[in-house]
């Protein structure tokens, strides 16, 4: 949860549970992600888990605590994929799945806290233990109640929800709160395993998805690309720290997004402009190179919860000297190259190179304009655990009719720190000059 702001007041924990009686097996196959997420951390044992949930934060106004039980109740009876679990065994994964009618809430009421500081500690210590790959539940609740009203907490394991879904969630459980408990059309993210898989198979057999992943790694001797700066980090395990920045105001944005489609991009295109200019401006590099991370969400799925995340080789020329227009009209064709779709999940890619993939330097970005439903409103926060990883660097651009934000994580070093944000701040300097209409400024020639 880094730094964000946490209200102090009244704290509850919520914690899904159910019988184990009223467990059954599912035959249904697994997403190939989800199923790689549960082995990996199988593997690593129950005692080397680090936690990995992600989450959300968002204000739901006055609400009692019969009313809140009410709404968490039916938004997790309303979605089968979070009343199921994934069992591994010794050559695959075994999904058992609970009954609507199984799910209660157990209340852990905490106490009553004079600053929001301690709320944090607390809420990241619940989610800590209480949401893990390995078991269930792999979501939970948390509340604050002060004068204001109460601040919702949500976090789940990342292997039931990505990005999408939890810009969905703010909207849906304000929606249950209001009395809007609609049933939820449509295939789940159960379904969603077989189907991927048989569309998995049926891609065409030529070499050039592969190559594109070759060209990739050749150009990093071998791995995935990694940022352009030292990170004054080694490859093993290292404590993670997060940066946030707003690059451009909402005006601002509809300016940029206009100037990307002027150049034959979209704000995505444009973004990943900016940062090839930025690692050009403060690294010399001639090439922006990252792992993007895409929706991959088929039509049919496009309002259910789950992780529909595929990865992309990115590669986009941005020497010193290099404009805005000529790198979004690159950056527009590798994202029109590298289209998300089936067979593009990190075991597939794995599978497909007969290696394993390690991602180094990811990019993602998310337009939560386009989400289904209601949607998120100012004060909704997306928050993530603390954790330990190699030196890698990941960056979320988010678009909302606030602006453009950027959020990242990289190892917690001061060379880290020092690069990282001399990157971050190049970027948002690149991104503001296009808003402001200098579309043709050239990158300067690094010092």
């Amino acid at each position: 949860m880094g730094d964000s702001a946490v209200p102090a007041g009244r704290l509850v924990f919520w914690t899904p549970s159910a019988p184990a009686s009223a467990w059954a097996d599912d035959p249904r196959a697994p997403a190939l992600v989800h199923e790689h997420h549960v082995r990996a951390a199988a593997a690593r044992g129950p005692r080397h888990v680090d936690p990995a949930w992600v989450g959300v934060s968002f204000g739901v106004g006055r609400a009692g605590p019969d009313r809140v039980a009410s709404a968490f109740s039916a938004w997790l009876r309303g979605y089968e994929h979070l009343r199921s679990k994934l069992v591994p065994a010794p050559d695959r994964c075994v999904r058992r799945t609970l009954p609507a009618s199984a799910v209660t809430l157990r209340r852990q009421d905490v106490g009553v806290f004079a600053d929001g500081a301690s709320v944090r500690r607390q809420i990241e210590a619940f989610f800590d233990r209480s949401v893990s790959p390995l078991g269930w539940p792999q979501v939970a609740f948390a509340t604050v109640e002060d004068a204001a009203g109460v601040t919702v907490f949500a976090g789940a394991d990342h292997g039931v929800v990505d990005g999408y879904t939890l810009a969905m969630i703010p909207g849906q459980i304000r929606g249950r709160l209001a009395g809007r408990a609609e049933d939820v059309p449509g295939p789940t993210f159960l379904d969603f395993g077989a189907e991927e898989r048989s569309l998995a198979h049926r891609l065409p057999a030529g070499p050039e998805r592969a190559d594109h992943w070759r060209t990739l790694l050749r150009g990093a001797h071998g791995q995935t690309p990694a940022f352009p700066l030292p990170l004054g980090a080694s490859e093993a395990p290292h404590t993670q720290c997060s940066t946030y920045r707003r690059l451009l105001d909402g005006p601002a944005a509809a300016r940029f997004a206009a100037t990307s489609r002027a150049g034959g991009g979209t704000t995505a295109a444009g973004l990943l402009a900016c940062l090839a200019l930025a690692a050009a401006e403060v690294a010399g590099e001639r090439h922006l190179s990252v792992v993007n991370l895409a929706n991959t969400r088929p039509d049919r799925w496009r309002t259910a919860p789950g992780w529909f995340v595929g990865l992309h080789p990115v590669r986009i020329p941005a020497a010193a000297g290099a404009g805005f227009a000529d790198t979004i009209a690159f950056a527009a064709a590798e994202l029109r190259r590298h289209r998300p779709g089936p067979g593009s999940s990190l075991p597939h890619i794995s599978r497909m190179l007969r290696r394993e993939i390690h991602p180094r330097f990811v990019v993602s970005y998310l337009d939560v304009r386009r989400v289904p439903g209601a949607p998120p409103q100012q004060e909704d926060v997306m928050l993530r655990s603390r954790i330990h990883g190699p030196a890698e660097v990941y960056v979320w651009l988010t678009r909302s009719d606030r602006g453009v934000h950027l959020s990242a994580r990289f190892p917690d070093t001061a060379v880290a720190r020092a690069n990282v944000g001399r990157f971050v701040v190049a970027a948002a300097h690149a991104a503001a000059r296009v808003a402001d209409g200098h579309r043709a400024d050239a990158v300067p020639m690094p010092a």
